[in-house]
């Protein structure tokens, strides 16, 4: 079981996809209802808009991530994809390293971007008179918490990934020569 074995790429591959799902289900299930001066106030995740981008960026490297496991699970085949050719396989590692590379990124930037509307909730801003609502809403900043760290957890899976696609996609090609491929009998 190598650095670039198919099942090693799957297996990570469907703990992102679990983490992402958690972290979705966790912001997108999570409501809490206080009374404040005698007027219910409502905490959700639509309240913050940042939350709402994490909800669709998650959704989205998740899906993207159940279809690479699909392709995943078909190089597993004793046959693969043998029948196409080698330049296919090459845009085909291309294009995985490319939309890898961005389900990582957006994965990162979404969450890192929910953890500083977060970090607002948390302390307050006096300069503009907005109130700590994590002081009011308890369970509801724990569980966005929570989605916090399925997210970071889902991008280093994801951080993972990306190496081992470059690397599948980088073996192909010579060292003494940028960007050009191995001949046949030296590819594997």
């Amino acid at each position: 079981m190598g650095f670039g074995d198919v099942k090693t790429e799957g297996i990570l591959r469907f703990c992102a996809i679990i983490l992402l799902v958690l972290s979705v289900f966790l912001l997108g299930f999570d409501k809490e209802t206080v009374q404040i001066f005698h007027v219910d106030k409502k905490a959700s995740f639509k309240s913050l808009r940042a939350l709402v981008i994490i909800i669709y960026v998650d959704s989205m490297a998740a899906g993207y991530n159940i279809l690479q496991l699909c392709k995943c699970w078909i190089f597993a085949q004793p046959k693969g994809i043998s029948k196409l050719g080698t330049h296919f396989h090459i845009y085909l590692f291309w294009l995985s390293f490319f939309l890898d590379q961005v389900a990582a990124y957006l994965t990162f930037a979404s969450n890192t971007a929910g953890m500083e509307a977060a970090f607002l909730a948390v302390t307050g801003a006096h300069d503009f008179q907005w109130m700590k609502l994590c002081n009011r809403f308890h369970r509801f900043c724990y569980q966005v918490g929570g989605a916090f760290l399925c997210g970071y957890a889902a991008f280093f899976a994801l951080l993972l990934i990306s190496f081992i696609s470059a690397f599948n996609l980088f073996r192909h090609y010579s060292p003494n020569h940028f960007l050009r491929l191995k001949s046949s009998n030296n590819n594997k």
